[in-house]
C-alpha cells in the first residue's frame, strides 16, 4: 500500500478585508488580504478574526 497521507479537514471564511484558512477543529493558519491577496503566516500565532480585522492577541 505504501505510505497513508494524513488529511487535515480546512475551512476557508471571507471576510470583508479578505479570507482566512483555518483547521475545522483548531487555530488560523494563513490570512490573505484583499485586494492584493497578501499571505500572512498566522500558526504561531494567537490571533482572533472579525468583520473589522486581525486584533493580535498576547500569549
Amino acid at each position: 500500500m505504501g505510505d497513508v497521507t494524513k488529511l487535515r479537514p480546512w475551512r476557508v471564511h471571507k471576510f470583508p478585508w479578505g479570507s482566512a484558512v483555518k483547521h475545522a477543529g483548531g487555530r488560523w493558519e494563513r490570512v490573505y488580504l484583499h485586494p492584493d491577496g497578501q499571505e500572512i503566516d498566522v500558526s504561531k500565532l494567537n490571533v482572533v478574526l472579525t468583520e473589522q480585522g486581525i486584533k493580535f492577541m498576547s500569549r
